[in-house]
Parts: structure tokens; C-alpha cells; sequence
């Protein structure tokens, strides 16, 4: 039980720390956490206030639904109200950070709703293991399925970013927690979250209903049928008098998102992939390197559930369901696979789209894991064997670590506000100015939550360039992609570069330089005085609780290039001739689409990565292979 308990710790730990490794967000959890922020300095009620909410001014391609922001809104307030009663201040108040702190606050009820999702799952297996009621040593696969849990980056990096599909997880979880146990009306709480969050839920809660019934005769499909129509109309009717109410107008928004994605199919402009792309891929993603799946593929050998009693059919050839629990691991599975399967004929696909299937390969993982554990034998090749696993999950973590770790580079727009709202916070504004983020900074991590909330400060995110042209003159600080050292690329904004301060330059990830880390790791290991001195440090570093040194070696396995740049106004530019012309004349202007040279920050792909990395080692080994040939054979040195 201790054991299990330290293993929870350690994973709120993990979450907490990848947390305020990257603090802000990506133009993916933007909905989510902008309703959150206005919810929280606005209100609700009455309706007025509505007009104050960013989806006003940046409603989107398709309507999102509020309910998760509402409910992690609901949290917040009340931490908030708990805390004024205490400190006598408000988490609301601004600090120099603005409201970055309250947006920590906010994802990390979010990382426990989802920390607590998981912990029902574990719960559920171990309540159904059937060889250990008289066993003294319980909780064996909940135990494991944790500690793989552990080793793993998706599920702890993102469990507290506000994409919907983990605003929704907590809910799949706990519905996946009582299928566990052999209570099918875990399928209500997956057909109400499809309905509400993500259709794709519903798809694989029918998955699951199928496979339970024709598969493997453990429930009734009539019975399954009305838990899934129950919890669709519940999620209709919540989510139509909900949304429709901070929409102002009729709206089901997981059914527009369907018609205007899936009907209309304009998904296919965000990028198409083959059938396989999720089984060749992302799910050999979700698990590097992969000993969840070859342990899961040992999981489904055993079933946890199982009594001894054989099975048993009626006169009409029906199965006598002798235990509600037997077989529900492996439902679960076949269920995912199949829902992997359908979600392929979709062109369009993001890893986020099956994460729901992470918790159960990992579960089923766990089985594997558990019975290969208690079976073992004095053979060198059964040893061997666990041995392997326990280096694949140490590698595995450190992987994880590593994604996280170059990540947190991935926020070019959120380091840059928090550095100019510190640079306000030094040097206060006397009268009113205005702030320009631009499209790229807001996409990578500017949200309210980090804007200062200062009645002399306005911010501004203008996206059309027309109208950023009329009020270009107005803006006194900007934050932008634009290197003003470069020729400028646009028609519309006409800016002398000689009228803006530069104040700052935001970096952002470029790629890994394995090389020179592993060169730097090797000289501390030859070299007995940079050894004493590096762990020296690294023991200083630990006593004062910091990781200074640590993070220095790791940063030059990572090469940053020049991203956001931070100006201050020091003289108004002239206006656009393009812009003065339209005015007297009404010409009409085509559109222009500005062109970077620079490609834009998307998801750090692991397949990128290790085509770096490897492409990086062969580099190595011939630096390694020259060293040698020198030391060897110094005479043929010129």
C-alpha cells in the first residue's frame, strides 16, 4: 500500500514538474483557457458580460464547447475564495507575471482531475484480481500499470493542458474504470463525454459495447444500447442549454465541429495522412521504446478476472456471465484497437484524436508485466528478459524527460510577454499604451491569463493587416516573429526600422546537437579534475535545490534559433501609401499573405528527433574514429 502510494506521489510529482517546466500554452488549448480566464475575471451572469470573452472577437472556425472551462472555472473560484479568507488577498490580483499564476493553478486541477481518473482505473483492476483475495501481497498490476505510467511522456506532459481531448480524459477514465470492474454503465459516462467534448469518444464507447457483447458475450447489447442513448441525450441536453447560452444562439458545438470536419470535410486542410499512419506511427510513439506494447501483447494471455469456473451457455447457446469483470482487459483492448481502426478513415490525424487508448494498452501492459513477475524462474533467459524491460522503461524515462525538458523551448510568445510584462512591472507606464502581439506569439503561449491587467495597458492581437496598418502608429510595444533587422515582407505595415527600440530576442527550439553533449559528457568523465569539479557543483546545485549545472550540460544537447523579438516605439512610422490610396480612390486591394522564411513552431516530433539523433551518432563515431586513429598512430600526424 506504501509502495503504491509513493508511486502516485511520484506521478502528481512528474505532472507537477513538466507543468512549471512549460507553464503556458499552445494556440490548441487557447479556447479552453481563455473561457477559463474570462469566467473567472467577468463572470457568468448576467449575459452582458459575455461581450467581454474572447470568443466574441475570436470565436474560431467552429463553436467548442464551455462546460470543461465552467467546471475547472468552478475549482479555481473556489481555491480563490478559500485563499482571500486566508491570505486576505485575491488570486486575481495581478502580479508582475499578470495572471500566470492562476493559469498554473487552473491546469494543475485539470493534471488532478486526470491524476484521479487513473488512480479509479488502478483501483478498479486490483478490485477484480481474482488470485489475490487470499493473496497478503495486493495491488500487484495497479501498482505496475503506475509505475508504467511513469516512464511515459503524452499522458504526464499534456494531462494538464486544456486541448479538449483532456479536458474530456478525467471523465474516460473513470468510465473506463467501472467497464474494468464489469459495471457497463461506464459506457453513460463515455457516451455523455462524446456528446459534450469529442465524438470520437462515443465511437469508441460503441467499440467498447460491441466488442463486450458479440466479442466475448459478457453483457447484453440491448442493455449496453440504452446506457449509450442515455448518455447521449443527458450530454444533448446539458451541452445544447450550456453552450448555446455563451454562444448566444442555438448550437450543439461537437456536432458543428462533426459537419463542418467529417461532413464537409475540411479537416483535410490541417493535413491528411495514410490508414496506417496511427498504428506505423503515433502509437508507436505513445510508447518509446516499446515495452508496453510487447508486454501488452503478454497481458492479453491472462485475465485477472478470471474465477476457475468454466464457461457455461444456456439452451438457446447464450454465455452464462459468471463474473461481470472476466474478460474486461481484454474488451478494453480489442475495443481500442478497433476504434484505431475507424478513427484511420479519417485523412486527418492527430495523435490526440486515440489518446483515450494510452491508459488501456498501458493496463493491459501492467497484466503482462505482473504475470511475467510472479512466474519467473531461475532460467538466465527468464531473468534476462525482466532485466530488459526495467532498462526499456529507465530508457523510456529518460526519453520522456528529454521530450519534456526540450518542450518547454516550444513557447517562444509565452517567454517573450512575461518578459516585457517584467520590463513594465520595472518601468510603469505614465499614461496609455498599447501592446501588439502577433499571431505567432499568441499561437506560442500568450494568453489574458499573462496579460497584465492594468487599466494604462491595452492589448491588442489585430490579425487582419488592413487593420493593423490604421492602428500601427498606436501600438507603443510589440511583440512579433518580424526580425525588423531584415527587409520587410509586407504591403500594408510600413515601419522604419530605426523607430523601434530592440528590447529583447526570444529563442525557441531549432533541433538537437547530440555531438557536442556527448563530447562534453565525455571529457568530464576522462578528465578527473572537470569530474570533481562538474559532480562539485551539481552537489551545491542539489543543496540549494537547483539544477543549474545539470541544465547546462542538457542545454547543449538542444540548438535554439532567433524567434520573437520584443520592440519598444521610439518614433511613428510613416502611413502605408498602399492603405492612403484605398481611402481616396476605393481601389480594391488584393489580399496579402505574408511569407516567412521561417517554419512555424509545431508538435516536437519523436521521429524527428531520432532521425537527428541518428544522423548526429554517425557523426560522432567518425570524430571518435579520428581520435583514435590519432592517438594510435601520432607519426602520422602532419
Amino acid at each position: 500500500m506504501r509502495a503504491v502510494l509513493v508511486l502516485d506521489l511520484s506521478l502528481i510529482a512528474i505532472v507537477g514538474f513538466y507543468l512549471l517546466l512549460a507553464p503556458y500554452t499552445k494556440v490548441e488549448e487557447s479556447f479552453n483557457m481563455q473561457a477559463i480566464h474570462d469566467m473567472l475575471n467577468y463572470g457568468v451572469f448576467p449575459s452582458s458580460v459575455l461581450q467581454n470573452y474572447d470568443h466574441i472577437s475570436f470565436p474560431g472556425v467552429v463553436p467548442r464547447s464551455f462546460i470543461g472551462s465552467a467546471a475547472i472555472a468552478s475549482v479555481v473560484k473556489a481555491i480563490d475564495f478559500i485563499y482571500t479568507k486566508v491570505a486576505g488577498s485575491s488570486l486575481l490580483e495581478d502580479t508582475e507575471l499578470g495572471q500566470l499564476n492562476v493559469q498554473i493553478i487552473a491546469r494543475a486541477v485539470l493534471g488532478a482531475a486526470n491524476i484521479f481518473g487513473l488512480v479509479a482505473m488502478r483501483r478498479s483492476v486490483d478490485k477484480i484480481v481474482f488470485a489475490e483475495r487470499k493473496s497478503k501481497v495486493k495491488g500487484a498490476i495497479g501498482f505496475a500499470f503506475t509505475l508504467l505510467l511513469l516512464s511515459q511522456f503524452h499522458l504526464n506532459f499534456y494531462s494538464t493542458r486544456t486541448l479538449p481531448n483532456f479536458v474530456a480524459l478525467p471523465l474516460v477514465t473513470y468510465g473506463l474504470s467501472k467497464i474494468i470492474r464489469g459495471d457497463m454503465s461506464g459506457l453513460t459516462w463515455l457516451a455523455f463525454t462524446g456528446t459534450v467534448f469529442r465524438l470520437e469518444i462515443g465511437v469508441f464507447a460503441a467499440c467498447i459495447a460491441i466488442v463486450s457483447s458479440f466479442g466475448f458475450g459478457q453483457s447484453n447489447i440491448v442493455a449496453n444500447l440504452f446506457l449509450l442513448v442515455a448518455g447521449s441525450l443527458v450530454g444533448l441536453v446539458v451541452t445544447t442549454s450550456i453552450d448555446s447560452y455563451f454562444w448566444g444562439h442555438l448550437v450543439v458545438p461537437e456536432f458543428e465541429s462533426f459537419r463542418f470536419n467529417i461532413v464537409h470535410g475540411q479537416s483535410v486542410h490541417w493535413g491528411v495522412e495514410p490508414y496506417s499512419a496511427y498504428f506505423s506511427k503515433y502509437i508507436v510513439n505513445f510508447f518509446r521504446p516499446p515495452h508496453v506494447l510487447v508486454l501488452a501483447a503478454v497481458g492479453l494471455l491472462n485475465d485477472p478476472a478470471h474465477d476457475g469456473t468454466p464457461m457455461t451457455f444456456t439452451k438457446d447457446n447464450k454465455i452464462v456471465i459468471s463474473h461481470p469483470a472476466r474478460h474486461s482487459l481484454r474488451i478494453l483492448f480489442f475495443a481500442s484497437i478497433i476504434f484505431v481502426a475507424i478513427m484511420s478513415f479519417q485523412p486527418h490525424k492527430e495523435w490526440r484524436f486515440i489518446v483515450y487508448i494510452i491508459p488501456v494498452f498501458t493496463l493491459v501492459a501492467a497484466n503482462g508485466l505482473t504475470n511475467l513477475f510472479w512466474r519467473r524462474s531461475r532460467l538466465i533467459g527468464h531473468k534476462f528478459l525482466l532485466l530488459l524491460f526495467f532498462g526499456s522503461f529507465v530508457l523510456s524515462f529518460v526519453f520522456s524527460a528529454f521530450m519534456s525538458y526540450i518542450s518547454s523551448f516550444n513557447y517562444p510568445g509565452g517567454d517573450a510577454i512575461g518578459f516585457l510584462n517584467t520590463y513594465l512591472d520595472e518601468n510603469p507606464p505614465k499614461h496609455h499604451v498599447v501592446v501588439h502581439m502577433d499571431v505567432p506569439s499568441c499561437m506560442t503561449g500568450v494568453t489574458k491569463f499573462t496579460e497584465l491587467h492594468n487599466p494604462l495597458i491595452e492589448f491588442d492581437k489585430t490579425e487582419n493587416e488592413e487593420d493593423l496598418s490604421r492602428k500601427w502608429n498606436n501600438f507603443t510595444y510589440l511583440i512579433t516573429l518580424v526580425d525588423m533587422s531584415k527587409p520587410q515582407a509586407s504591403d500594408y505595415v510600413v515601419y522604419d526600422p530605426n523607430h523601434w527600440e530592440h528590447l529583447a530576442l526570444v529563442p525557441a527550439y531549432g533541433g538537437v546537437n547530440a555531438v557536442t553533449f556527448l563530447l562534453t559528457a565525455y571529457n568530464i568523465y576522462n578528465d578527473p579534475n572537470l569530474r570533481y569539479n562538474f559532480i562539485l557543483a551539481v552537489w551545491n546545485d542539489l543543496k540549494q535545490g537547483q539544477f543549474n549545472t545539470l541544465e547546462s550540460l542538457l542545454r547543449r544537447a538542444i540548438v535554439l534559433r532567433d524567434f520573437m523579438f520584443v520592440y519598444k516605439r521610439t518614433a511613428q512610422d510613416s502611413m502605408p501609401a498602399i492603405i492612403l490610396l484605398k481611402d481616396e480612390t476605393n481601389i480594391e486591394v488584393e489580399e496579402f499573405v505574408a511569407d516567412t522564411e521561417e517554419p512555424f513552431l509545431g508538435s516536437i516530433e519523436p521521429d524527428t528527433i531520432k532521425e537527428e539523433l541518428n544522423d548526429q551518432i554517425d557523426d560522432l563515431e567518425v570524430i571518435v574514429e579520428q581520435e583514435i586513429v590519432e592517438k594510435s598512430f601520432p607519426t602520422l600526424e602532419q
